[in-house]
């Protein structure tokens, strides 16, 4: 059975002939209209557009099916009271402290400002990230997991009847300061006992707790001096763009790095890479709103073939 969203996006592909102006129309992007209609298509059983070097046009079974699109539509927005607006759906989303999914959330929103959305966003450590999940605090949650911890959050989660699905592996890196850049980049290599901290507050499952790899002299980052401790991204790279600390964390997940700090260098221990994902209640569809939101993260990472 089709939905309404579905029904819209295929009325707008019908009127605009062409993936990319109805993403405009709908304020979405023409992977996720694409998305859509190929998923129309094949619950259907049918195919409703050709796809053309210059647009798309409709087939016969699509001509047949939009005058009943439109009914449809049209009695949908009869049925809303007379001089009172939709009410705005509430999407909330929590996050571990992240320069890049703030990035991408800007982006996002800038995206979608013309729809009638309420954005709640949360940063937090992994652990409330969980539990403002399993409260319905929160619809969607997204977590950065040490790979060697993995299995024992794929056990915490589960008792409180989530899922947690990976969507991009990444190597711990260590970013410099600008007064220490050279100093990291000389011969001589990274030194873990010459090195100060700028760190984010640890969780049990934090990727913060980076005290197990080692440098180029087999010393532990347990050797370095933590100066500061933070949850606030904007003193953290405040504090890298004038200082000359150092953090370590992960890298950026997709693009060049947008820090006021050099690309950083990357420790590739294979056990101490970096699962980032999201976690959501089992057995639960997504929110539209979240299911949209997610397609756009899946997008920025270049991941949109990872499905559940």
């Amino acid at each position: 059975m089709l939905d309404i969203r579905e029904i819209k996006y295929f009325a707008a592909c019908v009127q605009t002939g062409s993936f990319s102006k109805a993403a405009e129309t709908l304020f979405t992007t023409q992977s996720s209209v694409s998305k859509v209609i190929k998923g129309m298509e094949d619950e259907m059983g049918v195919l409703l557009f050709e796809r053309l070097s210059k647009g798309i046009r409709m087939t016969r079974e699509a001509e047949k099916m939009y005058p009943y699109a439109m009914a449809v539509l049209e009695n949908i927005q009869k049925m809303q009271p007379e001089d009172q607006e939709m009410e705005a759906e509430t999407f909330s989303v929590s996050c571990n402290p992240s320069s890049w999914f703030a990035d991408t959330f800007v982006k996002f929103y800038r995206l979608h400002q013309g729809e009638k959305i309420h954005y709640q966003v949360y940063s937090a450590d992994s652990r409330e990230v969980v539990e403002r999940v399993r409260e319905r605090m929160d619809d969607i949650g997204f977590v950065y997991i040490m790979k060697n911890q993995l299995p024992a959050f794929q056990y915490y989660i589960s008792r409180n009847y989530l899922d947690f699905v990976s969507l991009k592996e990444t190597d711990i890196t260590i970013y410099p300061g600008g007064g220490c850049r050279d100093d990291l980049s000389s011969g001589d290599g990274v030194d873990f006992s010459r090195l100060k901290l700028i760190q984010r507050f640890p969780d049990e499952f934090s990727p913060d707790n980076y005290w197990n790899i080692t440098d180029d002299k087999g010393r532990t980052a347990a050797e370095a001096e933590t100066v500061i401790t933070t949850n606030s991204d904007y003193i953290m790279e405040r504090i890298l763009q004038f200082g000359d600390l150092v953090n370590i964390s992960g890298g950026y997940l997709a693009g060049t790095p947008k820090r006021p700090v050099s690309e950083g260098k990357a420790m590739t221990q294979a056990d101490t890479r970096i699962q980032f994902g999201y976690v959501k209640r089992k057995g639960e569809d997504l929110s539209e709103a979240a299911g949209i939101f997610l397609d756009f993260v899946r997008e920025s990472l270049g991941c949109l073939q990872q499905k559940e």
